[in-house]
């Protein structure tokens, strides 16, 4: 489905103004004789022939163009800026504030933008595209957002919005059969109208806002965004469930690469017009978790992208109080929104990068949205009113029902944890650490016993069968706090000679947490993203610790009687299965989580093929360096578990050059048959997912299930295993 006329307009979505428009892209996207000419078309043949033998003409015209684009819109000045310190001191030094006046008025208002021929026709094509087949792409974006709590966005919200857009276009529309003409006029239009700010009403009521922007590239960038989310979220029988002809021609990354072109496209032509909206916000976003769910949180990419959704947060002044004044109450509630899922995301992939933070709390004055459904902020002013009377005097769902917007609310709350752990983990100097953790520990429990009591609970099968999504809410914050420590406690055994044991402790409970969490998810496939960013962020690092951890008990002469082996290989089998199954091949994290799933797998087969031999043990001893390149070396060194906790992810490191130093590999059963003392059982293509237990057997998983079926080790160790 990812037709012709798709992949032309992703081929031309080069940011770069020059190269965009080159003779070399100047295809159409149409091949019959109603195709309109490229940009360049529109110049003299002898200049376009050879740009550079026209004396560099073509260049000087869009160095011309750009210089009549250097002042764009200003945004909120801050109060060290050079117009407050002028506003401040007017009257002192005279009484002519309308010169001043005129002069912040005349930059903020400066937004000549230079709309040519070639951009009015690429956004035709990009209106064309959505055209082509609206319909399905409506239905697939609010199927996916029926199963997942989306940030910003419900699904009523995305229903308003996309009618919006199918109005515009039959309006726009005389000749369905040659729609490009016509689309040409509205996209004509719909430069003109995204050069201004849209005007909001106090009274504006939630339809009449979300319907009144269709005519906006902010809109229809975000339209392209959520439509290549979709393509990669939504579960296949749902979307046969909406099109059976179409979803099986559907190349999901193909659309999804597709949109990630034309929402390039489009925040390139919200850039030339220098305005900055509330719009583009949300459009930076969106297509931010597109970039991520595409190329994985570790790409440059998204980093870059979300670090000018900070920039815009600052400069429209969305972190300030005031920023909601005279606007609707549903509009103010849906601005926090958009302030506290920027600002979690900031600390999500700060962590997962290691990198410092951009949006830091102490800079933030604003309170987070009410733990509402944002169908329920949309709600008639009686209906509203009665639902926020229910709310406790801090905000807080006093039911102790909770939804995604109360987990957004506790993250925010608790993100000055988050920002002080990563600042002590990029500081080497920090005098008396231990200390510094205990105080950093300590504040975190107490910051999080504020919460409501009906989020502190860890979650069981009960809570998840009587209450699903209140228990995955408070099993998440569980988790981030339990991250928290986490990560002070690598900070510790990195920087001390510290024991590992607390750390071990926590990562093991962090791991339990999270299969928890992967065994109550929907089988409906409900916020696969989620589940899969939550994988990758706190799933690799802990049991990334556990197995090097299990490595160093197998090779120690001595090991540590207390050490949970049979629990943590457990565990990591279960985790190694979660990663196989759980984080499907579209998700741009399947890579890294596939390295983990095979170093996890090589560990368990390495601990489970037998104890190690009392030479082996003295040659590490005698060499423990460079040993990694050594075909006879048998084990782990030492100090691995004190070093950087992410490379054991990295192929080049000397972790994964020992593992991939033998020919291990998890054992499969070719067909194999045991006759069990009750019963007889066949197990076929099965594999062992779990070691020598304290009872001397070997847990037998059948398709990543547990059979229940247990065979003694000796006797399955005598099978005929390859």
């Amino acid at each position: 489905m990812t037709t012709k006329r798709a992949v032309d307009v992703a081929d031309r979505s080069s940011t770069n103004t020059i190269s965009q428009f080159s003779s070399e892209q100047s295809t159409s996207i149409y091949t019959d004789e109603t195709s309109l000419p490229s940009p360049l078309h529109n110049q003299p043949h002898s200049e376009l022939s050879n740009p550079l033998a026209a004396g560099g003409r073509l260049r000087d015209r869009y160095v011309a163009d750009w210089s009549k684009r250097t002042t764009p819109s200003t945004g909120v000045f801050g109060p060290t800026s050079i117009l407050a310190v002028l506003s401040e001191s007017e009257d002192s030094i005279a009484r002519s504030s309308s010169d001043l006046a005129l002069f912040a008025k005349s930059l903020q208002n400066n937004r000549s933008a230079i709309i040519d021929d070639g951009q009015i026709q690429l956004g035709s094509e990009l209106l064309l595209l959505l055209f082509d087949d609206l319909i399905f792409y409506e239905k697939m974006a609010t199927a996916t957002f029926d199963h997942c709590q989306g940030d910003l966005f419900a699904t009523p919200t995305l229903r308003l919005i996309f009618s919006s857009i199918r109005k515009m276009l039959d309006e726009a529309i005389s000749d369905k059969f040659n729609p490009l003409p016509d689309l040409v006029t509205l996209s004509k239009s719909i430069f003109a109208t995204s050069s201004k700010p849209l005007k909001v009403d106090p009274n504006m009521g939630p339809a009449e806002y979300f319907t009144a922007m269709p005519n906006r590239w902010e809109i229809i960038g975000l339209m392209f965004s959520v439509i290549g989310s979709s393509a990669l979220l939504l579960q296949r029988q749902d979307l046969i469930a909406y099109s059976a002809s179409v979803s099986s021609c559907l190349d999901r990354k193909g659309l999804a690469a597709v949109c990630i072109a034309a929402g390039e496209i489009c925040l390139q032509f919200c850039e030339n017009t220098g305005l900055i909206t509330e719009q583009l916000c949300w459009v930076v976003l969106e297509h931010t978790s597109l970039l991520t769910l595409i190329y994985g949180d570790y790409d440059y990419r998204p980093w870059k992208t979300f670090g000018n959704l900070c920039t815009l947060i600052f400069a429209l002044g969305f972190h300030q109080r005031d920023s909601n004044a005279k606007i609707p109450f549903f509009l103010a509630e849906h601005r926090k929104r958009l302030l506290v899922s920027t600002y979690y995301m900031d600390k999500g992939l700060s962590t997962f990068l290691g990198r410092p933070p951009r949006m830091i709390r102490r800079y933030i004055n604003v309170e987070p949205p009410l733990d509402m459904t944002f169908e329920d902020v949309m709600a008639p002013p009686e209906v509203r009113d009665s639902i926020i009377a229910k709310l406790d005097q801090d905000g807080w769902n006093a039911e102790g029902i909770h939804t995604r917007v109360s987990y957004d609310r506790a993250s925010f709350f608790m993100g000055s944890i988050r920002e002080t752990v990563l600042e002590l983990s990029m500081n080497p100097d920090i005098e008396d650490l231990e200390a510094r953790i205990s105080e950093i520990s300590s504040l975190a429990q107490k910051m999080r016993s504020d919460l409501p009591p009906t989020l502190w609970r860890t979650g069981s099968i009960e809570d998840f069968e009587r209450e699903p999504d209140s228990s995955k809410v408070s099993l998440c914050l569980h988790i981030d706090y339990l991250f928290n420590d986490f990560i002070l406690q690598r900070i510790l055994v990195q920087r001390t000679e510290k024991g590992s044991e607390k750390l071990v402790n926590v990562a093991h409970e962090l791991l339990s947490n999270l299969l928890l969490l992967i065994v109550n998810r929907s089988s409906a496939g409900e916020d696969v993203n989620s589940l899969v960013w939550i994988i990758s962020s706190v799933g690799l690092p802990s049991a990334g610790v556990l197995a090097i951890e299990l490595l160093r008990q197998f090779q120690d002469q001595r090991p540590d009687p207390l050490f949970p082996r049979s629990e943590i290989i457990q565990s990591l089998s279960r985790f190694a299965a979660d990663l196989e199954h759980a984080v499907s091949r579209q998700a741009g994290n399947h890579a890294i989580c596939q390295q983990a799933r095979n170093m996890i797998r090589h560990i368990l087969d390495r601990v489970l093929s037998g104890p190690p031999s009392g030479l082996a043990v003295h040659n590490l001893h005698e060499n423990n360096a460079g040993a990694a390149g050594n075909d006879n070396f048998t084990f782990v060194p030492m100090d691995w578990l004190a070093g950087d906790f992410n490379a054991w992810l990295d192929e080049d490191s000397d972790l994964m050059k020992w593992i991939n130093s033998f020919d291990g590999r998890i054992r499969e059963c070719d067909r194999f048959d045991y006759n069990i003392t009750r019963s007889t059982e066949e197990v076929h293509d099965c594999y062992i997912a779990a070691g020598n237990s304290t009872s001397g057997m070997l847990q037998i998983k059948y398709w990543g299930t547990d059979t229940g079926v247990h065979v003694p080790a000796d006797l399955l160790w005598s099978a005929n295993l390859p």
